[in-house]
């Protein structure tokens, strides 16, 4: 084999190159104090980094989910023992003036403490952390509760009047009618004997439907009491004249007791009502839960979430068997107590304690979901702590290998160099051959 100039040349340059590459990864292993720099160096190793990459990058997102919600629930735990203090305010008023040593003064004095006590719960109910709400489940952005109007208007029924009556029922509009007061009950007044006011004869009740009271005589705004049935919650139906003016009250008739009406020509009274005719109602509650029921939950590992929230209405409108509406039992206790009611007020001791149990449940439950996220916290700190201790194995280079390595890849470039002047050192006789 005949070896050329140029062939000598070609050899000396890939030596130099090869052993400056070399020496190059060398001083890169020993600048980074990486092993592998480029998936070159190692695919095999290369594969395995990114796999452990990754699963660290989940892991970390993990931690920053837990820790911002830990911060949330925190908070949601400061707001519920604020109402743990309220509800505990309002029992020690209640016992102080459940005794027959309290007087109507005192009452009256506590019943506007137990006003504002009901609108601090209102206000923690809709508490916020930023921007977003507390307690409204998955609709964060918006208030988790509503204050009610007291006025509903109601629904007229007619599908129970006999056909005879039918004729009475020129425009059904003319029968306008309002439901006022809060009350979680389903109010229904059934015409049980036609005719106008005063004369005409109505049932009411308080659920539904399903049980009713004695007749009474229908009247421009009627009690909606069922003596048999639930609580009175003060409930009036009040219907309207053909301005929509509430109270419809002929001059001199307001009260139609069977002795005025009997003196009264039915014309006279204008609107009729006929056998079988209802007025439904609606519950329509103070304060009513306007979030959603679904809760925000947290991926705190691969495949598993926790629910982070509990709502408003498991904690103040819990619907539950046993559940307690703590604003209506708050507001029954202030009428109690601006009715110098003493003996209702000692009836509804117990259910103060029923809500502040449904309370300490829930914040029982966030205590339970802070303690299972600091939990689920160390066990990622610890499985990351060994992916790192992985993909140092992998990834970093020995000090003193690397520095060998340089050393001896210095050597090699300089001897390459060397050799390579020495080799190719053309004079005018080897041109000339």
């Amino acid at each position: 084999m005949r070896v050329t100039e140029v062939s000598k040349r070609e050899q000396v340059l890939e030596n130099i190159q090869k052993t400056s590459a070399r020496l190059q990864d060398a001083q890169i292993q020993m600048a980074t104090g990486q092993r592998i720099n480029k998936p070159s160096d190692d695919p095999i190793g290369t594969a395995k980094m990114q796999d452990i990459v990754s699963t660290m990058s989940a892991q970390e997102q993990h931690l920053r989910n837990i820790t911002d919600n830990i911060a949330s629930l925190q908070h949601a735990e400061k707001e519920i023992t604020h109402m743990t203090e309220l509800l505990g305010r309002a029992k020690t008023l209640a016992i102080s003036q459940s005794g027959s040593d309290a007087n109507e003064e005192s009452r009256m004095m506590v019943a506007r403490e137990f006003a504002a006590l009901r609108e601090s719960l209102f206000d923690a109910g809709n508490s916020r952390n930023g921007k977003l709400y507390l307690f409204s489940g998955l609709k964060s952005l918006s208030p988790a509760l509503k204050k009610n109007s007291m006025i509903q208007p109601a629904k007229v029924e007619t599908r129970g009047i006999i056909q005879k009556d039918i004729r009475d029922l020129i425009d059904i509009d003319q029968y306008r009618a309002v439901f006022e007061g809060h009350s979680n009950n389903e109010y229904r007044l059934r015409i049980t004997k036609g005719g106008p006011w005063g004369q005409a004869r109505c049932q009411i009740s308080d659920d539904g439907g399903r049980t009713w009271a004695k007749e009474q005589v229908l009247r421009p705004v009627t009690a909606m009491f069922n003596p048999d049935g639930k609580q009175d919650d003060l409930v009036k139906l009040k219907f309207s004249d053909e301005q929509g003016l509430l109270g419809n009250t002929i001059p001199g008739y307001f009260d139609f007791t069977k002795e005025v009406s009997e003196d009264v020509e039915a014309e006279s009274l204008g609107l009729v009502f006929p056998d079988g005719m209802e007025f439904i109602g609606r519950p329509n509650p103070e304060i009513s839960y306007i979030g959603a029921e679904d809760k925000k939950e947290v991926l705190i590992s691969d495949g598993l979430a926790s629910p982070v929230q509990v709502t408003a209405r498991e904690l103040l409108l819990s619907e539950e068997a046993g559940g307690v509406d703590v604003f209506s039992m708050l507001s029954s206790l202030e009428r109690a107590m601006l009715e110098n009611d003493g003996t209702a007020l000692a009836l509804r001791l117990k259910e103060l304690d029923q809500a502040l149990e449904q309370i300490l449940k829930r914040q029982a439950d966030i205590g339970n979901t802070v303690r299972e996220f600091e939990t689920a916290m160390q066990k990622i700190e610890s499985q990351k702590f060994e992916q790192e201790r992985r993909l140092s194995e992998i990834r970093d280079s020995d000090l003193a290998e690397t520095v060998i390595e340089v050393k001896t890849a210095e050597a090699n470039n300089r001897l390459a160099l060397d050799t390579g002047s020495k080799l190719i050192q053309p004079t005018l006789s080897d041109f000339l051959r």
